[in-house]
């Protein structure tokens, strides 16, 4: 092998393990949050079912310190009757970086419930995940529950 073979073998070499090894932005591949993620999110067959709004108690936007941080929602609530199903859908921000949830409760419409609404709020984490750096607002049924900077 020639010394030219040999020397542009190890540039070769050289440059695939540079670009193998590249710092890569991490902003574009920071993932947004997702239906899969929430384990109260909209179910196939919610169609059928009756919708009702739920109470808000309480809410507020929880932190962690990971890289890159997680952010939840620790909320409290009420639904009509202990008969339905918590439901939460979580829209992507818009352009003022604003999260809209929808809290509310699903029943089968030809099952009566009889049982009378909790006076106990329940409780329930609400995971969003991770987001892109930037300054966002949280949004529960209409009103803001918190705001966060990531």
């Amino acid at each position: 092998m020639s010394t030219i073979s040999r020397s542009f073998g190890l540039i070769v070499s050289a440059a695939a393990l540079l670009a193998a090894c590249s710092v890569q932005p991490t902003a574009s591949t920071t993932p947004m949050p997702t239906q899969e993620d929430n384990r109260y999110a909209p179910q196939p067959g919610d169609t059928t079912m009756m919708q009702s709004i739920a109470e808000i108690v309480s809410a507020s936007v929880v932190m962690t310190e990971a890289i890159p941080p997680q952010i939840s929602v620790s909320l409290a609530y009420r639904l009509v009757t202990p008969c339905n199903q918590l439901r939460v859908n979580i829209s992507q921000p818009d352009s003022a970086k604003r999260i809209q949830m929808e809290i509310y409760g699903v029943a089968p419409k030809d099952m009566p419930c009889t049982l009378m609404a909790l006076a106990t709020p329940q409780e329930a984490s609400i995971n969003l995940g991770s987001f892109p750096g930037g300054q966002y607002t949280v949004w529960a049924n209409g009103v803001k529950v918190g705001e966060f900077s990531s």
